[in-house]
């Protein structure tokens, strides 16, 4: 099958000369990247929006940024992304997700960055996910001549300038200050304190006589925290077969004090914050990836050589709170929070890190590992915090972040997560002594287990 018929006679009616390419069988334009890498900055790629009772496309270079604030001033209204599933019924002539940008075929406004009409050579999706369309620059304009034309990406090049070197240190950048923050966020920033029961936690934590009766004592004090750990326990995913009949019984009989003790650090801690439910970043999806990648991390521990695995107990709470500055973020700056969420929806080729520095000027790793420094966590957790996204990352406690860094990089199989990478770097996986056939028979046992993670996440959030 070639492009839809339909495509071909609009093209042909406005005399538009083109060629059909092959796409190697892609799925969409994403996948195509992969098998078209030398052509990715020819590559055309379309963001739809609502706003009211409109509906249009915005048209852009695949690798810039769909600036969301600019874009915004520029419209003077806030438009929404669309959804894959809200888009399909304008492009029913089309396979899967390819999404045409062909103005007058679809019922849909284009809204072109010049950009993309200075290009010598583009290639746009053509309905049919195996082929692409090819114009050359006078084509492309043509193609384009009746569409609004308004300048709202950023360039890799614009994109990149606000990166700083603080993540190639060893350590947490002490210099990182609330003064600094504000130069950079153009805001405040009052660090919340931490909740009292993580606090004490934290003291048990190096209490020599701390034992299942006093951890249970301390959960018991939030009743929301004892369900939780209770309601876990009781789960098909520990199998345990008896009754659950008390906090302790949870503790000893079936998670364990050192797992309930960081699971309830990691909770408190988390649900100390108010963030939106919602979007790529909001509670939702945090706990989602959290509890997804705490289970994973702890399985890839687990199959490392045992003199080389790290404390299964802060490798859990490690993966729990990795991305903890998402909702730090949202917690004090909502309509920051607001904007990177927009940023991400309208660019899912871009790393979250890469346009949370667009944004910011600071990533959710740096704020994440300032706020456990300064609640004095344990130096394991502030590196997973740190570097979970830093390739080939080494320091005393980088097993920590490494460990992270790979089931990240696993969960994208699943769709879950923020990771833009889908490469588990061999490198890495030296560095843990993992083999490949144990990294992926861990990923088949969490694909296996969903339906109990999902139902922990969903606990989480209620």
């Amino acid at each position: 099958m070639s492009i839809p018929k339909s495509i071909q006679e609009k093209l042909d009616s406005n005399k538009v000369e083109y060629q059909i390419v092959d796409a190697f069988e892609c799925l969409d334009i994403y996948m195509a990247t992969e098998t078209t890498e030398n052509q990715v900055k020819k590559l055309i790629r379309t963001v739809g929006f609502k706003h009211e009772s409109e509906v249009f496309l915005a048209v852009l270079p695949f690798n810039h940024l769909l600036d969301y604030k600019a874009f915004s001033e520029l419209l003077g209204f806030e438009p929404d992304a669309l959804t894959g599933e809200e888009s399909k019924p304008f492009f029913s002539h089309c396979i899967d997700n390819s999404r045409p940008p062909i103005d007058g075929l679809f019922n849909l406004k284009l809204v072109v960055d010049p950009a993309v009409l200075d290009m010598d050579e583009i290639f746009i999706e053509s309905g049919n996910p195996d082929h692409f369309i090819r114009l050359d620059k006078m084509n492309g304009n043509l193609l384009f001549q009746d569409s609004d034309s308004l300048s709202f990406t950023a360039s890799p090049e614009q994109l990149f300038a606000g990166r700083n070197n603080s993540n190639k240190d060893d350590e947490v950048d002490l210099s990182f200050t609330p003064m600094r923050l504000k130069q950079r966020v153009d805001e405040t920033f009052d660090l919340p304190a931490m909740p009292e029961i993580a606090q004490d936690i934290m003291k048990l934590r190096v209490d020599p006589s701390a034992d299942a009766t006093k951890l249970g004592k301390i959960v018991a004090r939030d009743p929301s925290l004892a369900a939780q750990v209770i309601s876990w326990a009781s789960s098909p995913y520990y199998g345990y077969q008896g009754k659950i009949d008390s906090i302790e019984t949870a503790i000893a009989r079936v998670l364990g004090f050192e797992l309930v003790m960081n699971l309830a650090l990691g909770i408190s801690i988390g649900k100390s914050l108010r963030v939106p439910k919602e979007g790529p970043l909001g509670v939702k999806e945090f706990w989602r990836q959290s509890i997804y990648t705490a289970s994973l991390a702890e399985k890839l521990c687990r199959a490392m050589p045992i003199k080389q695995r790290p404390e299964r107990g802060l490798i859990y709470l490690s993966g729990l709170l990795h991305n903890f500055g998402h909702l730090l973020l949202g917690h004090i700056f909502p309509p920051q929070f607001k904007l990177v969420n927009q940023s991400i929806l309208c660019n899912p080729q871009i790393s979250v890190e890469d346009i949370e520095y667009f944004i910011l000027g600071v990533s959710h790793e740096e704020i994440g590992a300032w706020l456990m420094q300064n609640w004095h966590m344990p130096d394991e957790l502030i590196v997973a915090v740190h570097r979970h996204h830093q390739e080939e990352f080494w320091s005393k406690h980088a097993v920590y972040s490494n460990l992270v860094l790979v089931a990240n990089r696993l969960l994208t199989k699943l769709d879950i997560g923020d990771s833009v990478m889908t490469g588990v770097p061999e490198s890495t996986l030296e560095l843990l002594s993992l083999e490949a056939d144990d990294v992926e028979s861990a990923l088949e046992d969490i694909r296996g287990e969903s339906e109990s993670l999902d139902l922990m996440a969903k606990q989480l959030v209620a």
